[in-house]
């Protein structure tokens, strides 16, 4: 079966517009999948989205297929953000940037899956790309690393000529760093949803973080703006 997609992916490359469908035919597969559903219904045609951890760009062609006005994309992992920028090529309404958002503007370290030993090893750092993360302490992690770009997550949002109001947020324990930062932007009114992977169900270490950050949500009457069963 794999090898048959990747024949009928080559074919399809080939035609006339060609990649473009390729795209189409993408983003309608990736909604058998439950948070891509959520995510295609409930955007619309002029929103501006935030598709933060963003890999390579699923959750932004989903977005893109739905029609909506623009979508920033940001993928801290310098090889995976290749690939999504391959991805979303042609796409006119989209910007990506490698950066990735924390508490500080600063350099951090990138941290890379365990089965990554060395950064040459593209391979592999495709294949466990979702486990990258700024959480040292995360079990799936190992010593190799990335020295990265990271921006505090409101001078990031204020610095946008146009203001989000859909946030994805999939950054492998990092919505415990911007949690607090998360909440204040939902209470703006111009935010209409925020999606977020949350990692405490994996990673106990972060029970506390978690509970608070849904305390929060409770405290401020925004249930209705966030979908934390992304995933």
């Amino acid at each position: 079966m794999p090898e048959l997609k990747f024949i009928l992916k080559r074919i399809i490359l080939k035609l006339p517009l060609g990649f473009r469908l390729n795209q189409i035919i993408k983003s309608i597969l990736l909604l058998r999948q439950r948070s891509f559903r959520d995510l295609f219904f409930e955007v619309k045609r002029k929103d501006i989205c935030l598709d933060l951890g963003a890999n390579i760009g699923d959750a932004s062609l989903v977005m893109w297929l739905k029609g909506v006005s623009f979508i920033y994309a940001l993928e801290p992992n310098i090889e995976v953000f290749n690939i999504l920028k391959n991805n979303l090529r042609s796409i006119r309404n989209f910007k990506a940037l490698n950066i990735a958002i924390s508490s500080e503007s600063s350099t951090q370290k990138l941290y890379l899956h365990k089965s990554i030993l060395e950064k040459s090893d593209k391979k592999k750092i495709l294949e466990f790309s979702q486990a990258s993360s700024l959480m040292s302490d995360k079990s799936n992690l190992g010593n190799c690393f990335y020295e990265i770009k990271t921006k505090n997550f409101k001078d990031l949002f204020d610095s946008f000529e146009k203001k989000p109001n859909i946030i994805k947020c999939d950054i492998e324990g990092g919505e415990y760093i911007i949690y607090k930062q998360l909440i204040e932007l939902a209470k703006e009114p111009q935010v209409r949803k925020i999606f977020v992977e949350c990692h405490a169900e994996k990673y106990p270490q972060y029970l506390k973080l978690h509970n608070d950050f849904i305390r929060l949500i409770k405290e401020n009457n925004l249930k209705n703006k966030f979908n934390t069963d992304w995933h």
